[in-house]
């Protein structure tokens, strides 16, 4: 899925690196992202190759280090300088070690990097991959846009991104966008250059409030301690799949409660029924996205955070907030 939604972008345009010296890739791969320490670990080096498209605010790498041998990369300082990465495997597999953690990646899912957080990987012969790189001063911003506070803690994201979680799925929609900016090539309508200007903090946003890190107790406050393990774990269950449409019998069995009694334990803590207490947690998410001035426009965010009918969403809104959400955007569709 993900080879096919890069495969109109015109990466071949863009190659800075396409070598078969070792030592000359690493220099300039080094003095691109971060220098580190390569090792080979069984076979010999054929080639390596990197094209980098800017977009935006945001950088856009393809690279192919090292094909023909396993090697085991190691940053200088162990952590990146200054900006997050999301590695996104084309082909082959690596393992990421972060700690006493590791990961084993692949096509089928991706990792995220964060400055200050210590890693180490290895890659198969034939591993090839595509790296967003996001500044950390965009995601210092989006947190400011969201808390409303002066200064910005150091965010730092857990590591693995696995398809089917909330992080996973907000973030294809941001892909596909970078991926159709960049695949129009240059000469982009004023409107389109604008907008791509723009996803670096939707992109920051998206992760802020999707992928999970250190900080998100202070967007998605926990439930109370006194509130019952059931709910808090129906909760937590409910806002990771936010997007999803999610019956009440699934929250109920995920739990390991029949309907009857989660409704009832909801009503006596929350004062509402399970899907009306997440509908409620829907529509704040969508009111954060709206206020930061990052979301393209109304009816995607409304998608984007559960709502399949756009004019239920529109009376829940104006009851919930007492304005519609175009006054709350201020404008625009």
């Amino acid at each position: 899925m993900l080879e096919s939604l890069f495969a109109n972008i015109p990466f071949e345009r863009h190659r800075l690196i396409d070598t078969s010296d070792l030592e000359e890739a690493q220099h300039q791969i080094g003095n691109i992202l971060s220098p580190y320490r390569l090792r080979v670990v069984r076979g010999q080096i054929i080639h390596s190759r990197l094209e980098l498209l800017p977009c935006g605010a945001i950088s856009l790498i393809r690279m192919r280090h090292g094909y023909g041998a396993e090697i085991s990369i190691d940053p200088h300082s162990g952590t990146l300088d200054g900006y997050y990465l999301i590695v996104l495997p084309m082909r082959g597999n690596a393992v990421f070690q972060f700690g006493e953690k590791s990961f084993d990646v692949s096509p089928k899912s991706a990792v995220m990097l964060s400055p200050g957080k210590r890693f180490c990987f290895t890659a198969s012969p034939d591993y090839e991959q595509i790296l967003l790189r996001l500044e950390r001063k965009a995601i210092d911003e989006a947190w400011r846009r969201l808390t409303l506070h002066d200064e910005a803690p150091f965010i730092c994201f857990d590591p693995e991104v696995l398809p089917q979680t909330a992080g996973w799925q907000a973030l294809m929609p941001m892909l596909q966008w970078v991926a159709r900016c960049v695949g129009a090539g240059h000469g982009l309508p004023d409107t389109q250059a604008a907008l791509l200007a723009e996803t670096e903090m939707l992109l920051a946003t998206t992760l802020l409030l999707h992928q999970p890190h250190n900080m998100a107790a202070q967007l998605w406050p926990a439930p109370a301690p006194s509130t019952p393990a059931s709910i808090r774990r129906a909760q937590t269950y409910m806002l990771e799949h936010m997007s999803e449409s999610i019956p009440v019998g699934m929250v109920a069995s995920h739990c390991g409660l029949s309907v009857r009694h989660l409704q009832s334990l909801f009503s006596d803590e929350c004062g509402l029924p399970p899907m009306q207490w997440l509908r409620a947690q829907r529509l704040q998410a969508i009111r954060n996205a709206l206020q930061v001035g990052g979301a393209r426009s109304i009816s995607e965010t409304a998608l984007r955070f559960g709502f399949t009918h756009l004019g239920e969403f529109s009376r829940a809104y104006r009851k919930a907030f007492g304005e519609t959400a175009m006054q709350t955007r201020g404008g625009g569709n």
